[in-house]
């Protein structure tokens, strides 16, 4: 069946049917969009402290890994970097 074809009375256009086809496809996302912000907000407001501390624990996480990427990158030798740590720490437990 040919559904280009112009004879055939329930046939759409290339473009009618894309843009319907697109239109269904965003109210459909923007149904479910709403829904998961409804459901997100619902499941914050009975349990903040949950939350919270979500919220943090992603955070600190981020945090850190940018951290270490960050000292990562701005580190030039390791090995000695860490031998002039342990040096100075050595020195000041009298491990000398």
């Amino acid at each position: 069946m040919n559904y280009n074809d112009p004879t055939n009375p329930t046939a759409k256009t290339t473009t009618q049917g894309a843009t319907e086809d697109a239109a269904q496809a965003w109210e459909t996302t923007k149904e479910k969009a709403g829904e998961a912000l409804h459901t997100g907000e619902r499941y914050v407001k009975d349990n903040p402290g949950t939350s919270v501390l979500s919220v943090f624990g992603g955070g600190l996480l981020l945090g850190v890994l940018i951290g270490w990427s960050l000292a990562r990158e701005e580190r030039d030798d390791c090995p000695a970097s860490t031998r002039k740590f342990l040096k100075r720490w050595g020195h000041k437990l009298n491990l000398d």
